[in-house]
C-alpha cells in the first residue's frame, strides 16, 4: 500500500504534515485489521500489510479504503483513479510479481458485480402487498431519542435515533416495521436518510446551545448494499458537518448471518470516516462475531424482545458475552426492561445498556449526565 498518490495531492505540505499522517494510517490499519493480520512499513511511503484470511480482493479493497479515508481527511475529497495498491500473487524464482490495482477500477468491478446481483434480487423479489391496508393514509416517519447507558463510566452520553410511524391512529411501529414494505430496499434507504438528516440537523441545534452527547443513527445493510444507495447514503454522510461527526455512531442493521469479512469490511469502510463508532447488530447465537472484529467494527448489539425474562436468555448473553470479549469488541444490549435484566448483562460484562430501564423515547436527546445503578432504582 502506497501513499505517493497522497504525498503528490499534498505537494509542498508534505514534509510538514508527514509525521501525522504515517500516525492516522497506523490507527487506520490497527482499525481494520484483525489481531491475527500484521503490517510494517517499507520505505518512506509504502507499507505491508499481511492478511491472515481475506482473499486478495478483499485485501486490496481494505488497503485502498485505508488510503482514501486518508485523502478524505487531508483533503477532504479522494482521488480514486490514484489510489493504488499493489498485491504479491506469485513467486517466480526469486521475485515475487506484485499486481496493482487502483480504487477506481475496484470499485468500477463491484459496481457491474453489485449490479448484477440487484438485478437477480429484483428478479426474485416477491411482489406481495404493501403492509398498509387499503384506504388507510400512513402517518410521516418521526424521528424519537433513547438514552444508552455506559455500564464502566456510569454516564448517559448516547441518545439513539430511530424512525416510528403510527399505525392505525393508535399504535406506533418502530423501525423499518413501519414502512410499507420493510423488505423495499429504496424505502429503507430513505428511512435511513430521514432519520440520519433530521437526527444531524437535531443534534447540530443542540451543539449551538452547548449540549454534548453521542448521536447513534441507524444504517441498514441494503442502504449499503448496491452501489447506487451507497452514493446516496455517502452524500448524506459528507454533509455531517465536521465537528459532528467525532460524536456520531452508526447502528449497522440487517446484516445477514455467515456476512464474509470482506463485505462487511465494505460497508464499515464506507461509515468510518463519517463518526466514531460502527456496531452491527447482530442475534445473541451468532457466530459471526470474529468477522465483525475482523471487520472493523467495535461493537456488538443485541436486540431484545419486550418483557424479556432473564432465565430465558441468560445462557445466550453470557454465550454472547464470552466470545465478544475474546475478539475484543464491546458490547451492547437494548430492550433491557428490568433491574434483573441489567444485573445479567453487568454480570455477562455489557457495556452499553437500553431499555425502558434506562430511559424512554423521547423528541429530543438531553445532555450526557452522570447516572449509576441507584438511579434507575428510583
Amino acid at each position: 500500500m502506497g501513499l505517493e498518490s497522497l504525498r503528490e495531492r499534498v505537494g509542498e505540505r508534505w514534509k510538514a504534515v508527514a509525521d501525522r499522517v504515517h500516525m492516522l494510517t497506523a490507527r487506520l490499519l490497527e482499525g481494520y485489521l484483525s489481531p491475527q493480520d500484521t503490517w510494517f512499513r517499507h520505505g518512506g511511503e509504502a507499507y505491508v500489510v499481511v492478511f491472515s484470511k481475506l482473499g486478495p480482493e478483499q485485501a486490496r479493497l481494505i488497503c485502498a479504503k485505508v488510503v482514501e479515508e486518508l485523502q478524505i481527511m487531508l483533503l477532504g475529497e479522494a482521488d480514486t483513479a490514484t489510489i493504488m495498491v499493489r498485491t504479491a500473487v506469485h513467486e517466480i524464482g526469486s521475485d515475487m510479481m506484485l499486481v496493482p490495482a487502483s480504487l477506481k477500477q475496484m470499485l468500477d468491478d463491484a459496481a457491474g458485480r453489485l449490479g448484477r446481483e440487484a438485478a437477480a434480487a429484483s428478479a426474485a423479489l416477491d411482489s406481495s402487498a404493501p403492509r398498509v391496508r387499503q384506504g388507510e393514509k400512513p402517518s410521516r416517519i418521526e424521528v424519537r431519542y433513547r438514552p444508552v447507558w455506559d455500564v464502566k463510566q456510569q454516564v448517559v452520553s448516547v441518545f439513539i435515533a430511530r424512525g416510528c410511524r403510527l399505525r392505525g391512529g393508535l399504535t406506533l411501529v418502530w423501525g423499518y416495521d413501519g414502512l410499507d414494505n420493510p423488505e423495499d430496499p429504496q424505502q429503507i434507504l430513505a428511512m435511513d436518510l430521514q432519520v440520519i438528516q433530521e437526527a444531524v440537523s437535531e443534534a447540530v441545534e443542540l451543539y449551538e446551545n452547548r449540549f454534548r452527547f453521542f448521536l447513534s443513527v441507524p444504517v441498514h445493510f441494503e442502504s449499503l448494499a448496491v452501489l447506487g444507495r451507497r452514493r446516496e447514503m455517502v452524500a448524506t454522510l459528507q454533509s455531517i458537518p465536521m465537528h459532528m461527526r467525532p460524536f456520531m455512531t452508526y447502528h449497522l442493521y440487517g446484516v445477514p448471518a455467515g456476512v464474509p469479512t470482506g463485505r462487511l469490511a465494505e460497508m464499515v469502510g464506507t461509515l468510518r470516516p463519517y463518526g466514531r463508532t460502527i456496531m452491527v447488530v447482530v442475534d445473541p447465537n451468532t457466530n459471526d462475531l470474529p468477522t465483525l472484529a475482523a471487520a472493523g467494527a467495535r461493537v456488538a448489539c443485541v436486540l431484545l424482545p419486550s418483557g424479556a425474562a432473564t432465565d430465558r436468555h441468560r445462557a445466550e448473553l453470557q454465550r454472547f458475552g464470552a466470545i465478544a470479549a475474546k475478539n475484543r469488541l464491546q458490547t451492547s444490549v437494548e430492550g433491557v426492561d428490568s433491574l434483573a435484566m441489567e444485573s445479567l448483562c453487568e454480570d455477562v460484562g455489557i457495556n452499553y445498556l437500553s431499555g425502558d430501564l434506562i430511559g424512554d423515547w423521547s423528541e429530543v436527546p438531553e445532555n450526557a449526565a452522570r447516572r449509576s445503578l441507584a438511579d434507575f432504582r428510583r
